[in-house]
């Protein structure tokens, strides 16, 4: 249902007088007053002001249904540190973080409002775009807070579900027990495989999955040349035309349905390591990223790194360059370990430079003990999980604190991990023992 409901009227078809005696007109003139105020209150009863999760200026979501149904409201809740260089971890063998999994479990963090009938099994919908009033702040225009009415995936057969079982399977009922609350939580799927025909198969795939389990897919779009700046998950596609192929392929992948974008991890904040022409290159894409998945009912935000990074103003600047006013927000904390409360003042800060109108999500994966001394940021020891998935953040600015770095998974090779994006048992098993 769109935000503009359509007024049928109902009226009864009108009769013909027949013949001209004096009997049939004062009947006539008895009958026709009736009949136009039942036609007159039929019509007035049964309308639609506002589509269901469709918010209105007060952040309330009202449906005014039929008038044998009544009203409904659902209001909205009204109301950091981190390293130089983070990594945002790449992906594992085939360019996707845990995408295996078939059977749906989901954590339905607020319920869903409705289902989408053209998604396969049905899947969780969005209020449709609303044209922004006249003067309003165009930083940040989108369609709506997709986790506002939504459910998170939890993959039953990702790596730290594979590790609860193999766990309790060999007598560690306490390792298990402490793991799942790592495996038993969602995360975001990370697709970064340079070829745009299996980009666009493994993403189709994992939307059918999780859409299916009624739940909303976030996606980890994570593919740009020069990626990481040569970093410890270097790699990406090899030019601007490449990339254009590989996000339209992505977007393909995405159908048409709601799902949330975290766009290029990294990207933003280290664009300093190139040149003045690469960096116009760069926002370029990210602008036609957003163009590409917003037109398929994707909400994007574009990751602008961390409250130690860069200053608001810069971070600011750099997410216009790239075309934030065409998209929900930004990504915060990416992959990284500040604490909430810093990250949420930060966004907080950014939406204002932005005119007010953007929105904003947090990393809160490994951050339930804040940054480690001296912000190392590559698989510092003794981290927890943070805050887990959830909608209900209590910033009308924050839209999420998710799960976006999958907790587990090595920054890369240093402080005794693997290779980046790969699972590492025993680090997870560490942060779930000191989850916040």
């Amino acid at each position: 249902m769109s935000g503009s409901a359509s007024h049928r009227r109902h009226r009864r078809p009108a009769r013909r007088a027949g013949a001209r005696g004096p009997v049939r007109w004062r009947l006539l003139a008895l009958i026709l007053p009736v009949a136009l105020l039942v036609a007159a209150v039929g019509f007035g009863l049964e309308q639609v002001v506002l589509a269901p999760g469709e918010a209105s200026a007060d952040g309330a979501s009202t449906v005014l249904a039929r008038p044998d149904v009544g009203t409904i409201t659902a209001t909205a809740p009204d109301p950091a540190r981190a390293p130089a260089s983070p990594s945002a971890g790449a992906t594992g063998p085939g360019g996707v973080k845990n995408a295996g999994g078939l059977s749906a479990i989901t954590v339905p963090t607020v319920p869903l409002t409705s289902t989408d009938p053209s998604a396969p099994g049905g899947g969780p919908t969005v209020p449709a775009p609303r044209p922004a009033a006249a003067g309003a702040p165009v930083a940040g225009a989108a369609s709506g807070d997709p986790f506002a009415s939504a459910a998170l995936y939890v993959d039953p057969n990702g790596d730290a579900a594979k590790a609860v079982r193999a766990l309790s399977a060999s007598g560690d009922a306490a390792g298990a027990q402490t793991l799942q609350r790592l495996a038993g939580r969602s995360h975001a799927d990370w697709f970064g495989d340079p070829v745009p025909a299996t980009v666009r198969t493994r993403v189709a795939d994992r939307v059918r999955v999780v859409r299916a389990a009624g739940a909303l897919p976030v996606l980890v779009a994570y593919a740009i040349p020069a990626r990481d700046c040569g970093g410890q998950s270097a790699g990406g596609i090899a030019d601007e035309a490449g990339y254009r192929a590989w996000i339209a392929a992505f977007a393909a992948g995405i159908g048409t349905g709601p799902a949330a974008v975290i766009l290029e991890p990294d990207a933003l904040a280290q664009v300093d390591c190139l040149s003045p022409a690469a960096a116009g290159a760069r926002y370029a894409m990210l602008g036609f990223a957003v163009d590409q998945l917003t037109a398929v009912g994707a909400e994007v935000y574009l990751d602008a790194g961390n409250a130690n990074w860069h200053s608001v103003a810069d971070t600011a600047a750099r997410l216009r360059l790239a075309g934030v006013d065409r998209a929900r927000g930004f990504a915060l904390n990416v992959s990284n370990f500040d604490e909430t409360a810093d990250e949420t003042a930060y966004g907080d800060a950014v939406v204002a430079a932005l005119g007010g109108g953007a929105h904003f999500v947090v990393d809160t994966s490994r951050n339930g003990r804040g940054p480690a001394a001296g912000n190392v940021w590559c698989n510092p020891p003794d981290r927890g999980l943070g805050i887990a998935p959830t909608g209900q953040t209590g910033d009308p600015r924050a839209d999420a604190y998710l799960w976006i770095k999958v907790p587990g998974e090595s920054d890369g090779a240093c402080n005794g991990g693997p290779a980046a994006g790969q699972w590492w048992l025993d680090y997870a098993r560490g942060l779930a023992s000191r989850a916040a």
